[in-house]
């Protein structure tokens, strides 16, 4: 076994504790909820930042689905693992496929608040990383429109992000990629309409908009936890039950130590790929 590292901060905490910090797509949280249900365990516990002007609050990072799961299936409590330090907030960018984008940004130039100037490759993404734009948009052939929005507050520039996100929903596919030019994604996707380019907001941005109430579009924040703790496949009878809190967590302290004990605990200090999720 490799030798490990100071282990991820695994809590048993209420269900009801937990903020999230996008919205939730209810198709995959459904399809979620029959997966746990046959299983039987949580494989891999949603990642969770404390908010600091809030005792026993936390804001999901990872896992907004898995959580919602747990409260439709009216688990009091849910197995976490807590992050103090060591995450980045990173973006995920949207290829639309199919329609021409000329509706997509008609529709945008109507939505209140939203002002769409044309652009080149290198103002765009120097506006975007100066925050005086809040996205941009690619048409294949070069065309770029960057959608600007330098005088709102965060919690308003996240709701027009997300305004702009339920726009290319109605009548695109939409894949998610860490690219932010078209070179390849054209190859990838022979019916790419536009590629949209989100800006990387910072881990105290999303603590804020969250603990407001708000919420960022899903699919647009990724974030890089280290260490990061996976298929942990903690027992869903424990949660599940009206056991008082302390007790659960008794219980999640002593499974650990077994785990460790039997040496099921393993450390991979390179990056690692999983082909089964």
């Amino acid at each position: 076994m490799n030798q490990l590292p100071e282990l991820p901060e695994l809590q048993i905490v209420p269900t009801e504790s937990l903020q999230p910090h996008e919205e939730i797509e209810e198709g995959r949280a459904r399809r979620l909820i029959r997966s746990l249900q046959t299983e039987g365990f949580l494989k891999n516990p949603p990642v969770v930042l404390p908010i600091a002007a809030v005792p026993e609050r936390y804001v999901v990072l990872d896992g907004a689905n898995r959580t919602t799961a747990f409260k439709q299936m009216g688990f009091p409590h849910i197995l976490v693992q807590v992050a103090r330090s060591g995450v980045e907030v990173m973006s995920w960018n949207h290829v639309l496929r199919g329609e021409n984008p000329a509706p997509l940004l008609e529709a945008i130039r109507g939505l209140q608040d939203a002002r769409l100037t044309q652009s080149d490759p290198q103002q765009a993404a120097a506006a975007l990383l100066a925050r005086r734009s809040l996205m941009y948009l690619v048409v294949p052939g070069g065309e770029i429109w960057q959608l600007e929005s330098p005088q709102l507050a965060l919690g308003a520039q996240v709701e027009l992000l997300s305004r702009v996100v339920k726009l290319s929903e109605r009548n695109y596919r939409r894949e998610r990629t860490g690219a932010e030019d078209l070179n390849g994604l054209v190859k990838l996707y022979p019916d790419l309409s536009c590629l949209l380019v989100y800006p990387r907001f910072e881990v105290k941005d999303v603590i804020e908009v969250a603990a407001s109430g708000g919420l960022f579009p899903s699919g647009t924040t990724r974030f890089l936890i280290s260490p990061r703790a996976l298929r942990v496949n903690f027992p869903l009878a424990t949660l599940a039950d009206r056991s008082p809190l302390e007790s659960k967590r008794q219980v999640l302290d002593e499974w650990v130590r077994e785990r460790m004990a039997q040496r099921r605990v393993r450390y991979y200090a390179e990056s690692t790929f999983l082909f089964d999720e």
